[in-house]
């Protein structure tokens, strides 16, 4: 089996380390909208440089762009849909982070060249590892927003609607050079029955990914009680949160996974360290039955919530914890897109 670790999803713009302020001095200075006109994508790119070079030193295999340019999780993919407006802030499910709900009073369709995959491509070109995208779903995103107007009776239909933008949306990433694309859907559970649906949606998602890894995460929450129908979903892998209960833990334990795994096992809620050797010990037990050629160790969610210092130390532990699993220095292999796992 092939041990990795990577980082998905968020990562801190902003640190206590000299260069570690630009946006922060950004949204402080008094020019601050001739700034954004002029140097904004220039000042986010050397951040997301710095963040690729963070994750790179620690140790990681794959990395993520750190979502330096998303306003939340929610809305830098609705705002670019048109007839949807950005609403009321709202906490995003249990994380001390918040988003706009999205307002859709018409009929969705795409106004920019993409969702995300112009800046993934650029992040690709200047990365030194392979790259990991997370997006969230069409469940998640049809849930959370707000329905106005006739274009849409119920957040099914809204979710038949994001389906196909976001399949030609995976295309693109495909084509941009991302290694994984991770489908975030917290809302799965607290919706299980929708469940069908959800499959449904993955097939027609899946079938675009291209030379692609396709993974799935029910994110902020235990799921254990899922598991077997994770197992069934027309994806190369899924991620787990390990950090929120015992149920998901225990499955993996016991029935081992035919599809690549990525265990959440690194608590991003807290600034307390892991050690390399229980994550390791942890991990080596979880993954005893896992038959699949590729398994992972990754933070339990996005990083951004913590001090940045401690989210670079928290990769740095999970990178250590693959080498106690692999062997250091035994020709451990980094990801492709191509290789393990599909």
């Amino acid at each position: 089996m092939n041990f990795i670790a990577a980082s998905m999803g968020s990562y801190p713009r902003i640190g206590d380390a000299p260069g570690q302020q630009r946006l922060l001095e950004v949204a402080a200075s008094p020019g601050r909208l001739e700034l954004e006109a002029g140097r904004l994508d220039e000042i986010q790119q050397e951040v997301i440089r710095d963040v690729l070079a963070e994750q790179a030193k620690a140790g990681l295999d794959a990395l993520s762009d750190g979502q330096v340019r998303w306003a939340d999780p929610v809305s830098h993919l609705m705002g670019k849909l048109a007839n949807v407006t950005p609403g009321a802030l709202l906490r995003y499910f249990d994380t001390p982070l918040h988003f706009r709900r999205p307002v859709v009073s018409g009929p969705i369709a795409m106004r920019d060249s993409s969702l995300a995959a112009d800046e993934v491509k650029w992040t690709v070109a200047v990365s030194a590892r392979p790259v990991a995208v997370t997006l969230p779903g069409p469940l998640t995103l049809s849930r959370l927003a707000i329905l106005r107007g006739p274009s849409y009776a119920s957040p099914d239909a809204l979710m038949d609607a994001l389906v196909p933008l976001l399949a030609d949306e995976v295309a693109r990433l495909a084509a941009a050079g991302a290694w994984a694309i991770v489908i975030e859907e917290p809302w799965l559970l607290r919706e299980p029955d929708a469940f069908p649906r959800l499959n449904d949606a993955l097939e027609v998602i899946a079938a675009r990914r291209g030379a692609s890894r396709l993974w799935v995460f029910p994110s902020f929450g235990d799921a254990g009680a899922l598991y077997d129908r994770l197992q069934a979903l027309p994806v190369d892998g899924i991620v787990l949160d390990l950090t929120r209960g015992t149920g998901a833990a225990e499955a993996v334990t016991s029935a081992g996974s035919r599809l690549a795994i990525l265990l959440g096992i690194a608590d991003v809620r807290t600034t307390e360290l892991e050690t390399p050797g229980q994550l390791a010990k942890t991990a080596a037990a979880l993954l005893r039955n896992v038959r699949a050629p590729l398994a992972g160790l990754v933070p339990s969610g996005g990083l951004e919530a913590l001090p940045r210092d401690r989210a670079f130390a928290k990769c740095r532990v999970l990178a250590k914890a693959r080498d106690l699993l692999s062997g250091k220095g035994r020709g451990r292999k980094r990801p492709g897109p191509r290789g393990a796992g599909r």
